[in-house]
């Protein structure tokens, strides 16, 4: 199962933008195409995969992204993974589906470095890959931004969590973590160590409902709202996440007093 470690995942891109700020560059080397999926063939996914965002985004740490997926009848979904081509970690988010789910619908907030092209590529149960892609433009610098504020109020609220199940079956979540990326710059001038969620659990009644491999490219203080198939009875909801150093944090539904939330 993937892991986000800087080092290791990361395919550093040396992409020149002397063609103009404004332009989106279409930077899926095969290379990149190698790393995560060697020797397979990825089909057009137009038809099936559906991707929502600002065509410019004005703050590019806190870009609203949103995938909508519906697969033929007898197919279905295993894995979509997220991809930002030109940030210096590529693989944004990986989620993990439970069997027979045809459908999948699924909105987030992600980071940009610079104008790149943002693409989702689903897996289906019998292993066939389809991908769509959309560009976004932006000023830039979703990575990097500054981190100036205090360590220990971050350290205090890391982890408190914000829950809302909307009927018919909808989970809107919100957890607080700066998802520092490592390429923040402190004020004393030296890169802030890398510290994120990169990994979230949502279960119903001991059961899977979504696995998310969560990447420095999201933004801070994560959000996700993401549909599910309910069932008559079924309430009983966990979330567990975790981050990069380790530290676990869960939230329960209904919500005893010790759970870890707002």
């Amino acid at each position: 199962m993937p892991r986000f470690h800087l080092a290791v995942i990361g395919i550093l891109l040396a992409v020149s933008f002397a063609a103009g700020a404004d332009e989106v560059p279409d930077t899926w080397w095969p290379a990149m195409q190698a790393s995560f999926f060697a020797g397979k063939i990825i089909q057009d996914g137009n038809q099936l995969i559906s991707l929502q965002a600002p065509e410019r985004a004005e703050d590019a740490s806190l870009v609203p992204f949103s995938l909508q997926v519906v697969l033929p009848f007898g197919a279905s979904i295993k894995r979509v993974y997220l991809f930002t081509d030109a940030n210096p970690v590529q693989l944004t988010a990986l989620f993990h589906f439970p069997p027979a789910n045809q459908r999948a619908d699924i909105s987030t907030r992600i980071r940009l470095d610079k104008n790149s092209h943002v693409r989702a590529i689903v897996e289906t149960m019998d292993g066939r890959l389809f991908m769509h892609k959309i560009p976004i433009k932006t000023p830039g610098g979703g990575c990097g931004g500054g981190s100036g504020d205090d360590e220990s109020t971050l350290r205090q609220q890391a982890g408190r969590m914000k829950f809302q199940i909307q009927p018919p079956g909808t989970i809107g979540f919100h957890i607080r973590h700066p998802m520092r990326t490592g390429f923040e710059r402190t004020p004393m001038g030296y890169y802030a160590k890398a510290w994120f969620i990169n990994r979230l659990d949502f279960n119903m009644d001991g059961h899977p409902l979504l696995g998310v491999d969560v990447g420095p490219g999201i933004s801070a203080d994560p959000y996700l709202r993401f549909s599910y198939t309910a069932a008559a009875g079924q309430e009983a909801i966990e979330v567990q996440a975790t981050d990069n150093e380790g530290k676990r944090f869960t939230w329960r539904y209904p919500a005893p007093a010790s759970s870890h939330a707002e």
